[in-house]
């Protein structure tokens, strides 16, 4: 049976930021109060996920290239 996702280094990579991410989030959460534990469940299950997800496409992931845009450059 082959595999479900491509299995190439960014995408592994990806995975395994996923699966850190919710672990961590899990590790905290007890100790975070609801609006703060509510903004880092919405990251990790919207933005994170997403991220990984993108990373299955064969285009480079715009909001990334659109944040390397907005950086200011290092000579100012």
């Amino acid at each position: 049976m082959p595999p479900i996702d491509k299995n190439d280094s960014e995408v592994s990579y990806r995975r395994g930021y996923e699966r850190g991410a919710k672990e961590v989030f899990h590790a905290v959460a007890r100790f975070l109060d609801p609006a703060t534990r509510e903004i880092l469940r919405t990251w990790v299950e919207e933005d994170v996920h997403g991220w990984r997800y993108e990373g299955l496409l064969d285009y480079p992931s715009l909001w990334r290239l659109s944040l390397l845009s907005q950086a200011p450059s290092e000579g100012n």
